[in-house]
């Protein structure tokens, strides 16, 4: 999403507390006064960055699901055929290591 969990929460970017203790360039070249003002003009751009990351997030996840979506072979299953089904999927046994990974199997009595 190109923006931390802290910048979307707050508007700015974390200080670690040695930073402070230490005196970093960044900690003793800064205006109170100047710092507070765009301290708000951060806090007034931050929906605007939290808008750009969520389309940044559903763009991702369009190109995750089409990556997948290539992948998968559709099968079609007639009518009297005999399955099984992901024991995953249903919980229906205990699962663990060594619990059954099908269950089943069923028969197909009518079509979607």
């Amino acid at each position: 999403m190109q923006e931390t969990p802290f910048s979307l929460t707050y508007g700015a970017e974390a200080m670690l507390p040695a930073e402070l203790m230490i005196g970093t360039l960044r900690t003793s070249h800064t205006d109170e006064e100047a710092n507070s003002r765009d301290l708000r003009l951060c806090l007034d751009i931050l929906e605007e960055k939290k808008e750009k990351a969520s389309i940044r997030q559903a763009a991702y996840k369009r190109t995750t699901e089409r990556y997948y979506n290539q992948r998968v072979k559709e099968k079609a299953f007639k009518i009297g055929e005999y399955v099984l089904r992901n024991n995953e999927a249903s919980r229906s046994q205990p699962q663990g290591k060594l619990g059954p990974v099908w269950e089943g199997p069923y028969k197909v009595i009518e079509e979607n």
